[in-house]
């Protein structure tokens, strides 16, 4: 099943709130595009009695009195599909606490009267700082309101621009607000955590990782979060970022109306390898705990790249910013044409086929032998291969040619081709 990930956060509109129907519209086109599943806005849902305890134990922190507003974003650059975010203010922990009862179940409740019964809905539940309880209730909230599943967002990096945040997580006592990748980036409570909520519900819990978690540590991370019972795991959530400064302006950062340049979010191109990485590492070593992927996949080739990978199914977000919601339904008909053409009767037929490939290389089959080609109809001779650190490509006429007595066949001519003229092959 090709699935898609459908997420909206507050937007500001003049005159006019956004209703939970009019919410509720926009999942639904989704739908009607061929998602597979609806994935709600993450929430949160904690008491006022609870939010009043918990502020005498969580670090202190200084919150924004100024009303939120929508993400802003950038693209720094036309050369890849990537985008840079910086989030609101900081809210007060009674304002975060507050989220699902003022609009999140509202939500979930127009989304059941409407929807298709075979649409699963996915609740994002957050918490307040290091605290599980806050994600029991929110967990707990979100079953009662009907949610099919459960997936723990432990990975926002949002709260990258709190002041206390990096003090927060080295001395693991984070201010009440959602800890995001601050908490998720720590196994010992992922695990406590992931294991209070999946006890606490009778629906499956999933965890969704920050891309901010590298290898190998994301191993660890992972069985942490199949033992204490989840039953699948997100890779990943937007990662952390600076922007480029404005080189023609004194360094200065090219936020508009923005008199700095903070670290902040990234989605898109740059998040893709790392989401194949933690697929393909979680796949190969942690067994028993299905993978979703996330991140970067902007073309229906990169869904088969995922799910051959090691992923079970998808969702695709940059991909419908650039391109329209009609993406969804384009890549469901390049997978069914995919799947004609290769001979696969069911997307299990290719899920995880490339794992038997990923071998240490001291286990993999060298073919010493080979040496660049050059195909003269496709070279312009523009000289790239030979300006560089090559000893055995030269030009002649205005075309590259290869010494093979000195070619070791390392292929990096071949990699930085712009007209992809050479390729690697056997000495003639």
């Amino acid at each position: 099943m090709k699935v898609r990930k459908s997420s909206i956060g507050k937007a500001a509109i003049r005159d006019e709130r956004l209703t939970p129907d009019r919410y509720a519209d926009i999942f639904l086109k989704h739908v009607e595009a061929g998602a597979g599943f609806i994935e709600l806005p993450f929430s949160i849902h904690v008491p006022d009695a609870l939010v009043a305890d918990l502020e005498r134990k969580a670090m202190p922190a200084e919150f924004s009195a100024k009303p939120p507003r929508p993400n802003i974003c950038m693209r720094p650059d036309q050369k890849s599909l990537s985008l840079y975010y910086i989030g609101g203010l900081s809210p007060t922990p009674q304002s975060m606490a507050g989220i699902f009862q003022r609009e999140t179940g509202a939500l979930i409740q127009a989304l059941r009267k409407r929807k298709p019964k075979d649409i699963p809905l996915i609740g994002n539940v957050a918490g307040l700082g290091f605290f599980p309880e806050t994600f029991i209730t929110t967990a707990k909230a979100h079953e009662q309101a009907g949610v099919d599943l459960i997936e723990l967002n432990l990975s926002t990096p949002g709260p990258v621009g709190l002041k206390e945040g990096i003090d927060g997580y080295f001395q693991k006592n984070f201010p009440l607000t959602t800890p995001g990748f601050f908490l998720g980036d720590q196994p010992d409570l992922v695990e406590s955590t992931t294991r209070e909520v999946v006890k606490a519900v009778n629906i499956p819990v999933g965890v969704k990782i920050s891309p901010e978690t590298g290898f190998p540590r994301v191993i660890e991370l992972a069985r942490r979060i199949r033992d204490a019972g989840a039953k699948f795991i997100v890779c990943s959530n937007l990662g952390i970022a600076i922007a480029p400064p404005n080189i023609y302006n004194k360094g200065k950062g090219k936020w508009i109306h923005i008199d700095g340049n903070p670290f902040c979010n990234v989605g898109g191109d740059l998040l893709r390898i790392t989401v194949y990485k933690q697929v393909a590492v979680i796949a190969k070593f942690v067994s028993g705990i299905d993978i979703m992927a996330c991140g970067g996949l902007v073309a229906p080739e990169h869904i088969v790249e995922a799910m051959m990978l090691g992923a079970k199914a998808t969702q695709v977000v940059t991909g419908m910013l650039y391109r329209g919601r009609k993406i969804i339904t384009k890549d469901i008909e390049f997978l069914r044409k995919y799947m004609k053409e290769q001979g696969y009767d069911s997307l299990e037929g290719f899920t995880g086929l490339a794992l038997q490939y990923i071998k240490p290389p001291s286990d993999l089959n060298f073919q010493y032998e080979l040496v660049a080609e050059v195909d003269p109809t496709k070279c312009s001779g523009c000289g790239i291969c030979t300006d560089s650190i090559c000893l055995s490509i030269y030009l002649e006429n205005r075309l590259a040619r290869v010494n093979v007595r000195n070619c070791t066949g390392c292929g990096i001519c071949a990699a930085i081709c712009p007209k992809e003229a050479i390729r690697l092959g056997l000495p003639k």
